[in-house]
């Protein structure tokens, strides 16, 4: 109930921390109000990155599955990175998953030669949290060039590698700097 919300901020000899958990607006009134510490997120920039040894099945549903089950919340996907090696193979499916569940895809201009739906992506792209059915889509050379993005752009909330290697499973757990990276 959104109206208890300004009454509980002001609980400091019942309440001795806040999680607030919910869209850009509570966080931010959450954050002005409060008279209690809290533990808080202000945006999820969230990244998918399709590595070039990952499961073509796996990629289309994990993907469409990250972008369209719930699309406000702030852990969705914004920003899926596909290995320019695999790109060819694998992102006509994806592709196909998600403007087939409605979503609008913005992508690079590999992104856009691969299929005439697609967007042209912008740089502002790149940084949005859509919290929509919106996702943007981006080629990049490999692991590096993939973290290299993620560390520019995120939010360091939620990232995620769909990946067969362990090697590059274990790079990305180590070298991604978010509150959960998935594999």
């Amino acid at each position: 109930d959104r109206a208890a919300v300004g009454e509980m901020l002001q609980m400091t000899d019942a309440i001795d921390v806040i999680v607030p958990r919910g869209g850009k607006s509570l966080i931010e009134r959450v954050s002005a109000e409060s008279r209690i510490p809290l533990f808080k997120h202000l945006e999820g920039l969230c990244h998918c990155y399709v590595n070039r040894s990952a499961d073509p099945d796996m990629a289309r549903d994990v993907v469409v599955n990250s972008k369209m089950r719930r699309t406000s919340i702030c852990g969705a996907t914004e920003t899926v990175l596909m290995d320019r090696e695999v790109a060819v193979a694998l992102l006509p499916a994806v592709l196909d998953g998600l403007i087939d569940a409605g979503c609008e895809v913005r992508g690079d201009a590999v992104i856009q030669a691969l299929d005439e739906r697609v967007v042209a992506a912008t740089d502002e792209d790149w940084d949005t949290e859509y919290l929509d059915s919106i996702v943007s889509v981006k080629t990049v050379d490999g692991l590096d060039q993939a973290i290299e993005h993620i560390t520019h752009h995120g939010s360091n909330h939620t990232d995620a590698i769909i990946t067969e290697d362990v090697a590059a499973a274990e790079a990305f757990v180590d070298r991604v700097d978010s509150a959960i990276v998935l594999v």
